[in-house]
């Protein structure tokens, strides 16, 4: 038997999982269920419309020669034939998937207000959930390709290929980006995060506009030593840290003491949310503010770890 609190459950998800648990948080028939919620690197945004997935169920049905009168004979197509047909179908109505694109194609739940009330992180959550506590996050790369094997770029030649995309606000950006992160590398105004990071400002600048329910943020900045050429703090690194098992990941994480002292921190943080909704842990982190649009007040997790306002 699976043992546990019913009345103090914490649902906690990282990428599509955050995704999950966000959309629980707009569901009537999850109200209840669950009491605090974590969300990992999961703030993609679902476009997905009702019109969008009748035609998308209706493709499908199409690939595998089948009638849409016909639809309940999809519970005797084998498993890879289906996935394979639903692959085919999303490329067709939404184009190639694009890993970390800002909106979400292919299967996803479409709001119909009565299952689903709302998409999430459109920006906010439906109101059914304004009282659940909630800690929220990202990395600092995600799915950036990194550009940390360049280990003699200037700062020169890092203007020169940010001002293809910034143009004329090249210096702007960086100082923007010196304010938010004093100790950047140029490699960092490279591989900084542009999807996952906007989208979690806007959600919890939204959450905390809508209640005043506790609301924590964080960002993970510690660079896996792995492959450190290329990797970063990449998009699921805080799995293995949060979960204090680095030694199941060392392709992660590698298993040096400072992974270890990491994993500490983030995974005590972690297991106070899930307890009490608060992650503050004495002794081991600086004091954990709540967040609020004024304040931006985040969880800068690294060697050091401090509170920084990111606004």
């Amino acid at each position: 038997m699976f043992g546990g609190n019913p009345s103090n459950v914490t649902i906690v998800g990282e990428s599509g999982g955050g995704g999950k648990v966000g959309t629980l948080m707009c569901m009537p028939a999850a109200k209840g269920l669950f009491h605090k919620a974590i969300i990992q690197s999961g703030t993609l945004r679902n476009t997905m419309t009702k019109e969008k997935s009748q035609a998308l169920g209706l493709a499908v049905l199409e690939n595998l020669g089948l009638p849409p009168d016909d639809v309940e004979k999809l519970d005797t197509i084998p498993y890879l034939d289906l996935v394979k047909a639903g692959n085919v179908a999303m490329e067709k109505i939404g184009g190639p998937r694009k890993p970390g694109s800002s909106i979400m194609y292919g299967f996803a739940p479409s709001v119909d207000g009565v299952v689903l009330l709302q998409q999430p992180f459109s920006p906010g959550f439906a109101d059914i959930s304004n009282n659940i506590p909630l800690m929220i996050g990202s990395t600092l790369n995600e799915l950036m390709p990194t550009v940390y094997g360049e280990k003699k770029l200037t700062m020169k030649q890092a203007k020169e290929r940010l001002a293809k995309e910034y143009g004329d606000k090249t210096d702007l950006y960086i100082s923007l980006f010196a304010k938010a992160y004093p100790d950047y590398t140029p490699q960092d105004l490279l591989s900084i995060d542009n999807v996952f990071r906007p989208y979690t400002i806007k959600t919890t600048d939204a959450r905390a506009s809508e209640t005043s329910t506790p609301l924590y943020v964080y960002l993970l900045a510690w660079k896996s030593p792995v492959d450190s050429a290329s990797r970063g703090s990449f998009h699921g690194l805080d799995i293995p840290l949060a979960f204090n098992n680095v030694d199941l990941r060392p392709d992660w994480t590698g298993n040096s003491e400072e992974a270890w002292k990491l994993a500490d921190k983030m995974s005590s943080a972690w297991i106070n949310f899930v307890k009490t909704g608060n992650p503050n842990v004495e002794g081991l982190l600086p004091k954990w503010e709540q967040y609020t649009a004024e304040n931006g007040a985040t969880m800068y997790f690294d060697n050091v770890c401090r509170i920084d306002e990111f606004h």
